[in-house]
């Protein structure tokens, strides 16, 4: 039969390998531990800053993007006014000329009618290509802001990767990772 007395010396043993242990390694392991809450407080601090830093460039991008559309629309809305303020000014040209020659002036009046629609259409023609251009520009703007928004998301250490260093780094430090051997 078992000795009753034998798990209690076993019991005094172990505490005995225990304080062996600490006394040998125990400076070692706060050390390390201290090197890990060092390192992680260090990790935490640079994606914090890399956050933040992205968060920067993608509001100074909204801000260039808002003002080059700004420019565009006032651009657009002077061109507009410009236009109106032209026809305006044909316009009371050619009521004043009527008032002074009627028969002239009508036949004056079928040119210039002929003249203002191809003046309109080219008008039109203009504004269509201005607001192609406009589309153009919004198009290579927003393929500019995603392809720096894809730059970024490449630069950034992802989270998986962290996570496989991380992981390597704690099994060489416990040991349980051998590199395999040349031959």
């Amino acid at each position: 039969m078992a000795d009753p007395k034998k798990p209690a010396a076993d019991a005094g043993a172990d505490r005995n390998v225990d304080q062996i242990r600490d006394i040998l390694f125990g400076g070692q392991m706060r050390d390390y531990e201290r090197r890990f809450q060092e390192l992680n407080q260090r990790l935490e601090a640079e994606l914090t800053r890399m956050r933040e830093a992205q968060e920067k460039r993608l509001a100074q991008i909204d801000k260039r993007i808002d003002d080059q559309l700004d420019k565009l629309g006032k651009l657009v809305r002077q061109e507009v006014q410009d236009r109106n303020s032209a026809v305006d000014d044909l316009e009371s040209r050619l009521q004043q000329a009527a008032r002074t020659a009627r028969g002239e002036v009508n036949k004056a009046l079928e040119a210039l009618e002929q003249e203002l629609a191809n003046g309109d259409e080219r008008h039109r023609a203009a504004l269509a290509d201005l607001e192609a251009s406009t589309t153009t520009r919004v198009g290579e703007t927003e393929a500019a802001m995603s392809r720096g928004n894809e730059e970024l998301r490449a630069e950034k250490v992802g989270r998986d990767d962290l996570a496989a260093l991380l992981t390597e780094f704690a099994l060489r430090l416990k040991g349980d990772f051998d590199l395999p051997t040349l031959k």
